[in-house]
């Protein structure tokens, strides 16, 4: 079994993961790949086509080129930068290892959301500011409160784990979990709305302007999905009204935005650099994560 990724050269791998995928008797080669062209060129004859991070040369058009591929995977989680329509028609495995990061981007979007409850980011600029104010517009409270998840997924659950010990109420939306309330009612029902869905043509702009004036005067929305699943434009005419009452965001349509972008102008909007995935345990995980999804892959197509 070959595998091959197209992501960085052998230097761009920690030498024990390579090792792990080698002594599982798959022969691997590395090479950072550009183009199409240099992708089919290079995984012509690889059972398993491994990237990390988004890569501009493999298309849903070269994977007719590579006969022998049975798989493409994306080390991390998401999957909309992949070809994911073109591989299924063609028998291609798509695969990603959302495991490897859920908790970190979980204790994210409830960091988020608690700065964002607790106003920490505003106090802290105006202390640093020389305001030593007493609190006005405390109008959140973490205890009690109803959280809605739209999306039920790794990511989504520890969320849930997490949020326990506060006595929070939660619902969640996800059209694959027959317990789930509708997305509509989730949204008037919830005082805060967490967002952990994946990015595809069904839920791009899902939060759209309509969606946003339901939710609760005075609720909270946070994003640690995808930038596209919510319209930004829609969400600052929103915020301008109070409903959304604020948010907390980790993902933009376009990272990095352009310096005039409408959300930049908001006190009770926190923006973060799509960090959620990283800690002190990323590296760890991340490598050990796609060492064996690669060899779990390999070892049950060559039993197959």
């Amino acid at each position: 079994m070959k595998t091959v990724l197209i992501s960085a050269d052998e230097t761009g791998v920690p030498p024990y993961c390579l090792q792990q995928i080698r002594e599982a008797g798959i022969q691997l080669e590395c090479r950072k790949c550009t183009s199409p062209e240099d992708v089919a060129a290079f995984s012509r004859d690889a059972e398993l086509i491994w990237f990390f991070g988004p890569n501009p040369g493999l298309t849903a058009e070269i994977l007719p080129l590579l006969p022998r591929c049975k798989g493409i995977f994306r080390s991390g989680s998401g999957l909309d930068s992949l070809p994911v329509s073109a591989a299924e028609a063609l028998g291609i495995e798509v695969m990603n290892t959302p495991e490897s990061i859920a908790e970190s981007v979980a204790e994210h979007a409830v960091a988020l959301l608690f700065a964002l409850i607790r106003r920490i980011p505003y106090y802290d600029r105006s202390v640093k500011s020389g305001h030593w104010e007493e609190p006005a517009g405390m109008n959140w409270h973490i205890s009690g409160r109803t959280l809605g998840l739209v999306g039920y997924g790794r990511i989504a659950r520890a969320v849930e784990k997490m949020v326990s010990g506060f006595r929070m109420k939660v619902v969640h939306y996800d059209p694959w979990q027959p317990d789930s309330v509708e997305l509509d009612e989730l949204l008037k029902m919830s005082d805060y709305v967490s967002l952990h869905c994946p990015l595809t043509e069904e839920t791009r702009q899902l939060i759209d302007a309509r969606r946003l004036g339901l939710m609760k005067p005075g609720s909270l929305l946070v994003n640690t999905s995808r930038g596209g699943v919510i319209d930004e434009k829609a969400l600052a005419e929103a915020l301008k009204k109070g409903t959304p009452a604020g948010a907390a965001l980790d993902v933009l349509c376009d990272e990095s935005p352009a310096e005039e972008h409408p959300l930049y102008h908001f006190d009770n909007v926190i923006l973060t650099p799509h960090i959620a995935a990283f800690s002190a345990d990323f590296e760890k995980n991340f490598w050990n994560c796609s060492a064996q999804k690669i060899i779990s892959a390999c070892q049950r197509w060559q039993r197959s």
